[in-house]
């Protein structure tokens, strides 16, 4: 059976983003905390953190939550079962279950690799443990974690043990059975690393990640991995346009209004403290760095933050600048749209078409990115001569992402012969075409 995944983005193009900073009320300072977006509640979720100068204790386990529309902070008042205290944990949110997820961390010399669920219910939050089958990860922190909406997983990269050795191992949490796997990602493996960013792109579907710190080597290179079921694989992405310096302990999120990754702030290994902004867009492939207006932010490491999807903004939490100076502010990062200034470029955002392997092995994915559709898209299979294979869509209306599984049968139910195909997108009347072998 044709099974079609949607989603429907809209596209903006031909616009710049100005930027300002504003500075909001806060919880007491620590550094390396968690914070996720809960889109469902319209708020952000901060767990965890630690803090070296405080005289009663270095590492934390409260929730506290900030919502959107008031931006005010208020403390989770939780009984029962909680996470031990613990700084870097990985953190996502389900948005179908109105939870959040954590794995592993720290605690001094210990590193967990437990799993904790945090219903979010407004009014009922509440912690529970769940111990997945299989073989997990081996205990960590300073990894990264997004969530897999299409396959229902969460993949876990990277991060140190307790001893400080880097790991660039790919882990998945099925949601479905609560089982772990190690992934077997095919091409090349980024170098291992810990306090790195990931996003996920759900136009691609993919996870990139950007710089970290293996060893005493900062990162500044991005990775993607393609995140097709049962053939994930890694390759490195080159971006135009000046990079961000190596770093390590930065912030990151993903601007789904602009499809950018954006990150800023961190240390490199010289011991500066970053209050740098700079936006990848996935789009064009291509950096740019933001300069925001308003209030001036000292340097540090350790922040944490979270997108805004409701008002287009980034909170940024705390920090710090090694382990004599903690932050407890919190800033707002405003991405308001502009007309474009014509001597600084114009954003151009392409179709395009992907097949999953190539070559092909039935049932394959073909993923089509729709930019902008004013009547119909059609998405059709072509032999080399020229007859009509398959229709995977016909008179379609919306602009987004197209994931389509084909079972390999054509028009008449029969399974096709060995050969070389080509997939074309109709846009309007503007074709954008790819061309898949089929090996027997």
């Amino acid at each position: 059976m044709r099974k079609l995944f949607l989603i429907i983005t809209f596209v903006v193009s031909h616009l710049i983003f100005a930027a300002e900073w504003r500075i909001t009320a806060n919880p007491g300072p620590r550094s390396m905390a968690g914070l996720i977006t809960d889109s469902v509640n319209q708020r952000m979720i901060l767990f965890a953190g630690g803090n070296n100068r405080l005289p009663w204790g270095q590492y934390f386990n409260d929730i506290w939550f900030l919502d959107f529309n008031s931006e005010t902070w208020r403390l989770l008042q939780l009984s029962g079962n909680q996470p031990p205290p613990r700084t870097q944990p990985a953190m996502v949110f389900i948005p179908s279950r109105n939870q959040m997820i954590t794995f592993g961390g720290r605690m001094e010399n210990i590193c967990y690799n437990d799993v904790w669920v945090l219903n979010l219910n407004p009014g009922a939050e509440s912690w529970i443990q769940i111990i997945p089958s299989g073989t997990p990860p081996m205990p960590r922190d300073a990894h990264s974690a997004i969530f897999d909406p299409i396959n229902n997983r969460i993949i876990i990269f990277g991060g140190g043990d307790a001893n400080f050795i880097p790991f660039n191992d790919t882990w998945s949490l099925n949601l479905n059975d609560t089982s772990w796997t190690l992934l077997s990602p095919s091409g090349s493996l980024p170098p291992p690393r810990g306090a790195h960013i990931a996003i996920y792109d759900p136009i691609q579907h993919q996870m990139i990640i950007f710089g970290g710190v293996g060893g005493s080597t900062f990162y500044n290179d991005v990775w993607a991995l393609d995140l097709t079921l049962g053939y994930e694989s890694w390759h490195q992405v080159f971006p135009s346009g000046t990079l961000p310096d190596m770093r390590g302990r930065h912030w990151g999120v993903y601007d789904s209004e602009n499809r950018d990754v954006v990150i800023g702030f961190g240390f490199n290994s010289s011991g500066l403290y970053y209050n740098d902004v700079w936006a990848l867009n996935l789009n064009t492939i291509a950096w740019r760095q933001i300069l925001p207006s308003g209030v001036s932010i000292e340097g540090r490491r350790g922040s944490c933050a979270a997108y805004d999807p409701f008002h287009h903004q980034i909170f940024v939490f705390g920090g710090d600048q090694y382990y004599d100076y903690y932050f407890g502010d919190t800033y707002v990062l405003t991405l308001d749209t502009l007309a474009i200034n014509e001597n600084k470029g114009n954003i151009v955002i392409q179709p395009y078409i992907k097949v999953t392997p190539n070559p092909i092995e039935f049932p394959c994915r073909v993923n089509a990115f729709v930019p902008l559709c004013r009547n119909q898209v059609s998405l059709k299979i072509y032999d080399n001569t020229g007859r009509i294979v398959k229709t995977l869509i016909e008179n379609g209306k919306s602009s987004g992402n197209y994931i389509i599984e084909w079972d390999g049968k054509d028009e008449s139910g029969r399974m096709v012969s060995s050969g070389t195909y080509f997939i074309h997108l109709n846009i309007d009347g503007q074709v954008e075409s790819s061309k898949a072998v089929l090996l027997k």
